[in-house]
């Protein structure tokens, strides 16, 4: 089971530019020195206008997404849970007074089939287009079982994608009706640049994309957000 913390930043003026230069000073280094940490990516936010979304998205962009890969829930949640992890990427103190909102998550990270690999591919290629889902929802369980088996199917049919990722919230098999903004589940698709996405979207595969997008189950809310990911920190 790969694991991972998301830290979504929002901030009120600080650049994504600057935020990310602090992230990557002690914020990091602490990261560095958790044993259980085995890898730290950062997004940020490409600019530009990506392709229409079945649905109104009026989420503004993140200022910076940083995701810490770990060995386990416990540890992922042992690590969420301590004072300095707190101080340094949750709590509104120092730098992250800018922040207008921080959401953190600890989600399963799930790998699915690409057409022409016989299992999913690393990933590489250093686009992703993040894409969340919310509540309030009547059944969260239901709506991303018939999602995870029925949409990235979909998603792998674009031309040129590298990846296709769900984010699922731990124990979503057990997660009844959702009666506020939490997040329901997440995907990621992954291309070698965001011309290769914008392409995507005159293709077949988005209007497949799209009817079935169709048939989801009411639910609160979406967010969809090109961005740039970088590698900063493997444990060796």
């Amino acid at each position: 089971m790969n694991i991972s913390i998301f830290v979504t930043n929002w901030m009120t003026a600080m650049s994504s530019v600057a935020l990310t230069d602090h992230f990557l000073g002690e914020p990091l280094s602490y990261l560095e020195s958790n044993s259980h940490v085995g890898a730290v990516e950062v997004y940020t936010p490409i600019t530009g206008e990506a392709p229409k979304t079945p649905r109104k998205d009026e989420v503004p962009a993140p200022a910076l997404i940083i995701e810490i890969q770990l060995k386990s829930a416990e540890h992922a949640t042992a690590l969420a849970e301590a004072d300095n992890f707190k101080k340094l990427f949750v709590t509104k103190t120092g730098k992250l007074e800018e922040a207008a909102k921080i959401n953190l998550e600890i989600l399963e990270v799930v790998h699915f089939g690409i057409p022409g690999h016989e299992s999913p591919p690393p990933r590489t290629a250093p686009f992703s287009f993040v894409v969340r889902y919310y509540g309030p929802v009547e059944n969260a369980a239901d709506f991303t079982d018939y999602y995870v088996n029925t949409h990235p199917p979909l998603l792998a049919q674009f031309p040129k994608i590298r990846n296709v990722i769900c984010h699922l919230p731990l124990g979503w098999r057990d997660r009844g009706e959702l009666t506020d903004g939490t997040l329901i589940h997440g995907n990621e698709a992954v291309f070698d640049n965001f011309e290769d996405f914008k392409a995507s979207a005159t293709s077949d595969a988005m209007q497949a994309v799209g009817a079935n997008a169709a048939k989801f189950k009411s639910f609160g809310y979406t967010s969809h957000h090109p961005m740039q990911r970088k590698r900063v920190y493997a444990r060796r």
